[in-house]
């Protein structure tokens, strides 16, 4: 499987499907599901992978302010280098409508400023809520893995479900920060939290 598509590799999708095999994609990878072709052997990704995969494929739903949607989309990670390596290969030489794809890492809350989409990781517990009040008030995707994450003001929250990442989402704080999620994402989340924007991308 394709972790940038959740397809088979070698599979077709005519364009008409395109933004709805990408959300199922999106299911596909939380799920684990491998289908191998003839003589192919499966080869289950990593934790760090499959989060990494869900990272780019979130940016295909999401529209942001048009002041913050030019140049180049930048996935910070405030988590340990592995998921911020697996991320960085996943990413390399692609684009998302037009703008090309850059992975930062984090140490500090106060480098937040550029971030398109801010990953932190529950390695980073004890600096949550300082990297979230960095993020308010700008137009940043918040994702984590916290317990708690939703709760503490992110936008969208990994969860394990029978060994599988999933995820839930926050609408209530992307309205907050000017983001519109797609309905076609928030269709394969575990759960979501708020209403839409009126008018978001379909």
């Amino acid at each position: 499987m394709d972790l940038k598509t959740g397809k088979v590799r070698g599979g077709n999708c005519g364009p008409s499907g395109r933004r709805r095999w990408a959300a199922r994609a999106l299911l596909a990878i939380g799920a684990l599901l491998f289908f191998p072709g003839p003589g192919a052997l499966a080869q289950l990704p990593t934790r760090d992978e499959v989060e990494a995969a869900y990272l780019y494929n979130f940016g295909k739903f999401v529209r942001w302010p048009a002041a913050a949607a030019q140049g180049p989309l930048t996935i910070c990670v405030a988590a340990p280098a592995s998921l911020r390596d697996a991320l960085g290969r996943l990413v390399a030489g692609e684009q998302i409508n037009g703008r090309p794809l850059e992975v930062k890492g984090l140490d500090r809350p106060e480098s937040v400023a550029g971030c398109s989409i801010l990953f932190v990781g529950s390695a980073e517990a004890g600096r949550m809520d300082a990297f979230l009040a960095a993020a308010a008030g700008k137009p940043v995707l918040t994702v984590g893995d916290g317990p708690d994450f939703l709760v503490r003001g992110g936008t969208i929250q990994f969860v394990l479900m029978e060994d599988h990442v999933r995820f839930s989402v926050n609408l209530n704080a992307a309205n907050r920060e000017g983001l519109s999620l797609s309905s076609e994402l928030l269709k394969v989340a575990v759960s979501v939290t708020g209403q839409p924007q009126t008018g978001g991308p379909r």
